[in-house]
């Protein structure tokens, strides 16, 4: 048996005007790519030969720069043999999107299928907030995803795409996914996965995976709130080994029962308009608290680099505060340029998004060195400034402060902190694990939080929660 694998993901954001170029990717080429998969193992226990392409993943951010994504799409289709392999295993986000395309996710499949046909069976490992155009489920022939949100589950959703690709291989089937839409579409940090009323959803779609003869793949799929176009938004795609009107009518079910909860989500974290988030925080003397800066989420695709919640802590007073960061290039380089313990007095923020907030602060260098990145890799140059009342991170390249590692490869100890702030909506497991006290701030920005907010005008209607009652 013979597979080739390729994996290409960035998070689309229509909202951010900072373009993803092919210097922001995390990029491995050839067996390189080995390290960054989690099926090197099930490949070689099963002694399958392996036709590497390329890794390439990217923070989520504005749309990809269309050469370049060529540039990854060519190398990809190109390292994928005409004849002699017997499948195809890719592990995608579902909302990569590109200047001039659109979907970029859908594109890639369109083309690799021009150079292979459709007697080669195609399995995705995809990303929980993908949002399915109707033509992607056409292309391949397994769709599978995260099942859980915040995400802990990527090995395991690789290896059951390399599972379900093996089996159609081995049964010489190409199965047909079928998708249903549920045009709900509340708050990404209202979607988690563990809780009500998603949670009965996905143990809904588990037991008819459990249950079904010869389905394949129940999956359900959130949607990605910032991708103004008529797709978005949560689908569920089911594959059945070859009954696809079985497969249709259970997407169909689940997708009704999705939209039958619409009202039940709500946010499971404290939640506040920004000045009162920072009260909040202020006024809680007994636990550490972090404070989500919910609009320039760079895990949403947001820029990064705006200093609002800087500004309010500032007007506020607040003491023992880690802004954990802001992207700003500049001023990075003029911290490098300094020795540590210098005084320096910068303006950050507001150089990457016009609509990003500027703020000048003054503080001791007391740090200089690369940060890790959200994926894994290097992301760069950092610096940090004790500004005594509070502490600011300036990276650079954007960046995710998401995980404990990344704070510790600039020797932050979060433990020394009574408010961090940071770039997020809900925490990620790693910092939900240690955080007393979460206040998600309802912050401006490209990754603002409420669809209402985001005056899309290619979306499609009906949709909640901007219209009700339309099924």
């Amino acid at each position: 048996m013979r597979i080739a694998i390729a994996s290409l993901q960035c998070e689309g954001n229509c909202l951010s005007p900072v373009l993803t170029r092919f210097e922001h990717f995390d990029y491995a080429r050839g067996e390189a790519m080995y390290e960054k998969i989690a099926v090197m193992d099930l490949l070689r226990e099963k002694g399958i030969e392996v036709v590497p392409t390329i890794y390439a993943h990217a923070l989520p951010g504005g749309a990809v720069v269309k050469e370049d994504y060529l540039r990854l799409v060519g190398e990809i289709v190109d390292g994928i043999p005409t004849e002699g392999i017997d499948g195809i295993w890719l592990f995608i986000h579902g909302t990569l999107y590109v200047e001039e395309i659109g979907p970029g996710d859908t594109y890639l499949m369109r083309e690799i299928r021009k150079k292979v046909g459709y007697d080669i069976p195609i399995s995705l490992a995809m990303d929980f907030h993908a949002d399915n155009t109707d033509e992607i489920p056409t292309l391949v022939n397994c769709m599978t995803s995260f099942r859980t949100a915040p995400h802990c589950d990527h090995a395991e959703t690789q290896i059951r795409a390399m599972e379900l690709l093996i089996k159609c291989i081995e049964k010489k089937i190409l199965p047909k996914p079928q998708m249903a839409r549920a045009y709900v579409v509340p708050p990404g940090d209202c979607v988690l996965t563990a809780e009500h009323p998603l949670r009965g959803i996905m143990e809904m779609a588990e037991e008819y995976e459990r249950t079904t003869p010869g389905l394949l793949c129940a999956q359900v799929y959130a949607g990605h709130q910032w991708i103004d176009e008529p797709y978005m938004g949560p689908s569920v795609v089911v594959t059945h080994e070859s009954d696809e009107a079985l497969a249709k009518s259970i997407a169909d079910k689940i997708a009704k029962a999705y939209y039958d909860v619409r009202h039940e989500f709500k946010f499971l974290v404290e939640t506040a308009e920004p000045d009162e988030a920072i009260r909040l925080a202020m006024e809680d003397k007994e636990h550490q608290v972090f404070i989500s800066d919910s609009g320039d989420n760079t895990t949403a695709g947001a820029s990064g680099d705006n200093a609002y919640m800087i500004n309010r802590v500032i007007e506020s007073g607040a003491e023992g505060v880690l802004i954990a960061g802001i992207a700003d290039a500049k001023a990075c380089a003029l911290c490098y340029e300094a020795e540590i313990g210098d005084t320096l007095t910068l303006d950050v923020g507001g150089t990457l998004d016009p609509k990003s907030e500027t703020a000048r602060i003054t503080g001791k260098l007391i740090h200089k060195g690369d940060i890790l990145a959200y994926s894994g890799g290097n992301e760069g140059p950092s610096a940090i400034l004790d500004c005594g009342n509070m502490t600011v991170v300036i990276t650079k390249n954007r960046a995710s402060m998401c995980r404990r590692d990344i704070y510790e490869s600039v020797n932050i100890d979060i433990s020394k902190y009574k408010i961090i702030v940071v770039k997020l909506g809900y925490l990620f497991p790693e910092l939900a694990e240690i955080a007393e006290r979460a206040i998600l701030a309802f912050t401006p920005g490209s990754s603002c939080e409420r669809l209402q907010d985001m005056n899309f005008k290619k979306i499609h209607r009906p949709i909640f929660p901007l219209d009700d009652n339309f099924i």
